[in-house]
């Protein structure tokens, strides 16, 4: 965090909003100038071919001093309103409310297997010492290796080929077909993990360290897929919405994850996790439903949650 503060630049900056789309409204003067009193208005279409062109003989040369500055511009708090506005407008979206609480399911699930398998590792059959625990928990390097070339350049892998299907026409839910490897992973992560533990002396120590990496890489792939729906399908709302999907689905996590002693002592393991995977099972087959509803709530949102965006 402290070197992200030194060696990270700041990227917002004031621009109209409608730039967020690649559609900018240019004001020019007589000369045909860039001015904020020009008379004449031009549509200028940005693409990604075009390049971004420095001016430092206008406004100056980039520095590192300038990079680590926490304030840049002059701060506009009323944004801070409409901000959390938005938030709260959010929840009301089908989509966006299912995201949340399927981020938060899958990180529950995550949570309750890294609270307890330690404790059924160093206990016997297994009698594992604290070094053993330490290489366990460093083979999740290897999970987040896999989840970004697997589902992250899968899923654009999918998109193009649905895209292509779509006459060229891109849609955000063809982001949420890739969801089936990180919900199969979660439901039989929890699964095995649930019986290797109520029976530990039927089961190899791998199907307690296998499916605990395997509930870690559903998890990244379910905030992945989240993410990458949430901003694909509200570009100039995803900060108030990544908000909801990032910070939201720690409450939930917290209440699933909040009564894994009971549960345990309850139900038992292969009880707690059953139901786990049925949790997580059922709100995984919920996003075939936001797959077909997902473009009606979009368009839906921009008339009557956001209309100005939706006019722009």
């Amino acid at each position: 965090m402290i070197m992200s503060i030194l060696f990270l630049a700041e990227t917002r900056y004031d621009r109209p909003e409608d730039a967020t789309e690649g559609a900018v409204h240019l004001k020019l003067d007589k000369n045909g100038n860039v001015a904020r009193e020009g008379t004449n208005e031009v549509l200028y279409q940005v693409t990604t071919r075009n390049g971004v062109v420095l001016q430092p003989e206008k406004f100056g040369e980039r520095t590192w001093r300038d990079d680590i500055k926490l304030f840049h511009g002059k701060a506009d708090w009323k944004s801070l309103v409409s901000f959390y506005k938005d938030v709260g407008l959010s929840l009301i979206l089908p989509p966006i409310f299912w995201i949340f609480i399927l981020n938060g399911a899958f990180l529950g699930l995550y949570i309750y297997q890294a609270s307890t398998f330690a404790q059924i590792l160093v206990q016997p059959p297994y009698n594992f010492n604290g070094k053993l625990l330490g290489y366990v928990q460093l083979v999740q390097i290897i999970d987040c290796l896999l989840a970004v070339p697997l589902l992250g350049f899968g899923s654009d892998i999918i998109c193009k080929f649905m895209s292509r299907r779509n006459k060229g026409v891109f849609e955000p839910e063809y982001r949420l077909i890739v969801l089936i490897v990180p919900a199969a992973c979660a439901i039989i992560s929890a699964i095995v993990y649930g019986h290797a533990a109520a029976s530990p002396n039927d089961y190899h120590w791998i199907a307690i360290v296998a499916p605990y990496h395997l509930g870690f890489f559903s998890f990244l792939g379910a905030n992945l897929v989240g993410i990458t729906f949430v901003m694909d399908s509200y570009p100039n709302k995803s900060g108030p919405l990544l908000l909801v999907v990032c910070a939201g689905r720690g409450f939930v996590s917290f209440g699933l994850s909040y009564a894994t002693v009971p549960s345990i002592e309850s139900l038992g393991y292969d009880g707690a996790m059953n139901i786990l995977a049925i949790i997580c099972g059922v709100l995984s087959a919920m996003g075939i439903v936001m797959y077909f509803i997902g473009k009606r709530v979009r368009e839906w949102a921009r008339r009557r949650i956001w209309p100005k965006h939706h006019e722009e």
